[in-house]
């Protein structure tokens, strides 16, 4: 065969072979329903603010459990300062106007094209 094959480890090939329905559906979290939501009580009676997975559930999951490592790079809009909040907007309509004009150049640019 001249196309090369990906290699995968047996560790994996294991874990894919011993993957069954019933542990994909345990180990998937499941949202709660609109009267759950509407009620304040989470999937497992808890606050609405408790994780969907349970730490028994993440020694029997299929696959790599995500977990989120890091915090966003920038501040939310609603915890800028008022200077902070201009600064942003000024950068934003800055590279707006910037792609505007790089796109109205190029389309001049194009042979073929008449100018207006």
């Amino acid at each position: 065969m001249t196309a090369r094959e990906p290699v995968v480890p047996e560790a994996e090939w294991g874990k894919f072979l011993r993957d069954t329905e019933e542990a994909i559906r345990r180990s998937a979290p499941r949202e709660p329903s609109a009267r759950e939501r509407a009620s304040g009580a989470g999937v497992d009676g808890a606050g609405v603010g408790a994780p969907g997975v349970d730490d028994g559930a993440v020694d029997d999951a299929v696959g790599e459990v995500w977990c989120p490592d890091e915090s966003p790079a920038a501040p939310a809009w609603r915890q800028l300062d008022p200077a902070a909040r201009v600064r942003r907007l000024a950068r934003f309509l800055g590279t707006l106007t910037l792609l505007l004009v790089l796109l109205t150049l190029f389309r001049h640019a194009q042979p073929g094209m008449p100018s207006p």
